[in-house]
């Protein structure tokens, strides 16, 4: 893994006012993740929410796919530390489940803040639960990822969640070709 993004800014103080809005039974201090990366980055890449080793380091995609997600970025010549590396729910579930929609309700607004604010060129949601609350679809990652679509006058190109392709070691290449696409649109 490369060194942690660089950044000269608290999440904390630049959402404050998104934080306020995340219900008390929904934020657990001791299993939050915040977003990491430059807040002028072109490219965000949003995740589904964090596990284990994302919750001790207290940083996005770190872990197994962490590892994967660096290999893809390093395979086409981009750094992590250039990228917005965040969530769509900030904290844990237990059991390091799927998220449920009463946790992505909730962190929404963060989300939406920090879209806001970072203005990227490009948003990459990686895996299903990212791209189908991005996108507002049903339709599956499998059939969406690597294409470009507009949302809110923002490029999205959807790819596989990293962890996909450390079970379908094909998805490698896809994950690599979707970032390349969104790259090159940024």
């Amino acid at each position: 893994m490369t060194d942690q993004p660089s950044t000269d800014w608290e999440f904390e103080a630049v959402f404050v006012d998104a934080l306020e809005a995340v219900p008390d039974d929904q934020y657990d201090p001791e299993q939050f993740v915040p977003g990491v990366g430059p807040l002028s980055a072109d490219v965000m890449l949003v995740g589904e929410a964090p596990g284990g080793q994302e919750v001790k380091q207290g940083e996005p995609f770190v872990g197994q796919a962490g590892s994967q997600l660096d290999r893809a970025l390093e395979s086409i010549g981009y750094d992590r530390r250039d990228c917005y590396i965040t969530n769509l729910v900030k904290v844990r579930p237990p059991e390091n489940r799927d998220p449920h929609v009463d946790e992505i309700e909730a962190w929404w607004p963060v989300l939406d803040a920090e879209i806001d604010r970072v203005d990227p060129a490009v948003l990459v949601p990686m895996g299903s639960f990212a791209t189908a609350e991005i996108l507002d679809t049903d339709e599956t990652i499998t059939d969406l990822h690597g294409r470009e679509f507009e949302d809110d006058g923002r490029i999205v190109v959807p790819s596989f969640h990293p962890a996909a392709a450390l079970y379908d070691r094909s998805k490698v290449d896809a994950i690599e070709s979707d970032l390349s696409t969104a790259l090159e649109l940024a």
